[in-house]
C-alpha cells in the first residue's frame, strides 16, 4: 500500500496528537519533523522539542515508537 503523502505542518500536528496519547506524556508542548537529506526509505525523523510536564525521557521514547508508528503511513511531501 502507497504511503500517504503529506505536509511537514501536518505531519507534524499528527505525529503532536499521536506523542500526546502516549502513556506519560499527555503534556508535551512541541515536537519538530526533521527532513532526512539522503536517500533513505524514510524521508523524514520525529524528535521531541519541549516536553512540558512529561518526563524527557519517557517522552523520547514515546516519539521513537511514534515515528516507528507513523513511518508505516506517511511520507513527507518533497518540493
Amino acid at each position: 500500500m502507497p504511503k500517504i503523502r503529506v505536509s511537514m505542518p501536518e505531519l507534524q500536528r499528527r505525529a503532536l496528537l499521536e506523542v500526546r496519547n502516549q502513556p506519560g506524556c499527555h503534556d508535551v508542548r512541541e515536537v519538530a519533523i526533521n527532513r532526512v537529506a539522503k536517500h533513505a526509505e524514510n524521508n523524514w525523523s520525529l524528535c521531541v522539542l519541549r516536553a512540558g510536564a512529561a518526563d524527557a525521557n519517557t517522552a523520547a521514547r514515546a516519539a521513537v515508537h511514534v515515528q516507528t508508528v507513523l513511518r508505516r503511513d506517511y511520507d513527507l511531501l518533497t518540493d
